[in-house]
């Protein structure tokens, strides 16, 4: 999902998103497991803006996230007892916004529609998340307005939702475009397959406890 420059970023969420999701099926009184993996969202945001940007073939990038979300939702509900869609499909619903401001201006005004009708997307992180991949796609460019931009996301998700934790996902701004030391060499599609794998194996891990 994220460009080859980036993997230790998208390793990094990956492992966010694990503590938070051991967290949620295993301890959910403990807040620390959630409050970590709020940090891991906002990463995947960055490196589906990144993907969309460096991406030779869009339909191709597209098609396998979504084929990810597919794939991954029965899982999902049986993992979080969740009808609503899981985050894949917000990403991929992401990357296509972002596809499409960056054509034209026809293309930006059709954007801006789909961003406005992720109000009502039925899924994981939904509008908000939409928003996050849509400011992150202005990163490189103007990083101080995505930054401040996405400070105010957070306040108005937080008035909306009263989910003020949320706001801990300014804490990975950081890391979004770091420039690390050391290179993290991952199979191509790794990531697709590490976010359906990691709910089977921690399903099957509650099936046996529980």
């Amino acid at each position: 999902m994220m460009a080859e420059r980036n993997q230790l970023t998208a390793g990094l969420a990956a492992v966010l998103m694990l503590i938070d999701h051991v967290g949620a099926m295993f301890f959910p009184e403990q807040l620390v497991f959630r409050l970590i993996g709020r940090l891991s969202f906002p990463l995947f945001a960055y490196g589906i803006a990144q993907g969309v940007a460096h991406t030779s073939d869009f339909l191709k990038y597209f098609f396998r996230i979504f084929l990810t979300a597919v794939l991954s939702q029965p899982i999902y509900s049986m993992a979080f007892r969740n009808t609503n869609l899981n985050p894949v499909f917000t990403l991929a619903y992401g990357a296509l916004v972002v596809w499409l401001w960056r054509r034209g201006k026809k293309e930006k005004l059709a954007a801006g529609i789909l961003l406005v009708l992720s109000y009502w997307l039925k899924s994981s992180y939904s509008w908000y998340g939409v928003a996050t991949i849509g400011l992150f796609a202005f990163y490189e460019s103007a990083k101080s307005v995505c930054f401040y931009a996405q400070g105010a996301l957070q306040l108005v998700y937080g008035c909306i939702t009263g989910i003020w934790a949320q706001c801990l996902s300014l804490c990975a701004f950081p890391f979004a475009g770091v420039k690390w030391r050391r290179r993290l060499q991952l199979p191509r599609y790794f990531f697709y397959v590490f976010y359906p794998l990691h709910l089977m194996i921690l399903v099957g891990i509650r099936a046996l406890i529980f």
